[in-house]
């Protein structure tokens, strides 16, 4: 006669729950704060991008405006000539120009040379776009903010002559070669609130 053992039962003591629970307890706080840090850098990190990616945006249309000046004078809403370059004069702008670009013409149907101006505006540094070159006194343009929070903003242009010095306003001289004179170099530098700089030496496509 054969003895008949009773059958183990599976499963868990209480000890070994409670070790499980608390595993698994600590395992999730741990994975919490990691994801918490996670969230909290991808907090800082996106705005950071953004203006980075902000910034160079800008960088990237005032290059490409002063990089493609050409040598076009206009005339103001009064009727008066104004140089293909302007800065640092009585104007209101702080830069005003001709710039060309073939593509805009072939991808948007627009004007390929247009006039382009720059202007500082409660922190913010705004370009303006012309509908016409030559414009009337009902002429207005489309404004873009290309930088914000910006303290200062200057310009430094290089004439063409050998012995020429860079200088914070263009024309270099009223009684020189006319209005469609263009420089042979051109620097830049922006300065924001918080104590950073962009800054940029260019050489015009089309200058002299």
């Amino acid at each position: 006669m054969r003895l008949r053992h009773p059958e183990r039962q599976c499963g868990f003591t209480l000890l070994e729950l409670v070790v499980a629970i608390a595993i698994f307890a600590i395992a999730s706080w741990l994975s919490y704060g990691g994801l918490r840090q996670v969230l909290a850098g991808r907090e800082v990190l996106l705005p950071r991008m953004a203006d980075d990616a902000a910034r160079v945006r800008g960088l990237t249309l005032l290059s490409g405006d002063l990089e493609q000046v050409r040598a076009r004078a206009v005339r103001d809403a009064l009727g008066t000539p104004s140089p293909a370059l302007v800065s640092g004069g009585p104007s209101a702008s702080l830069l005003e120009l001709t710039r060309g670009d073939p593509a805009r013409a072939l991808l948007a149907d627009l004007p390929s040379v247009y006039r382009v101006s720059y202007a500082l505006r409660e922190g913010r540094l705004e370009r303006e776009i012309w509908p016409v070159l030559d414009r009337v006194q009902s002429s207005k343009p489309q404004r873009q903010v290309l930088f914000s929070k910006v303290a200062r903003v200057s310009f430094r242009f290089l004439a063409s002559a050998p012995d020429a010095q860079w200088t914070g306003f263009w024309p270099p001289d009223a009684n020189g070669p006319g209005l469609e004179q263009l420089p042979r170099g051109v620097e830049f530098e922006l300065v924001f609130v918080d104590g950073s700089t962009l800054h940029r030496v260019l050489r015009p496509v089309f200058g002299q």
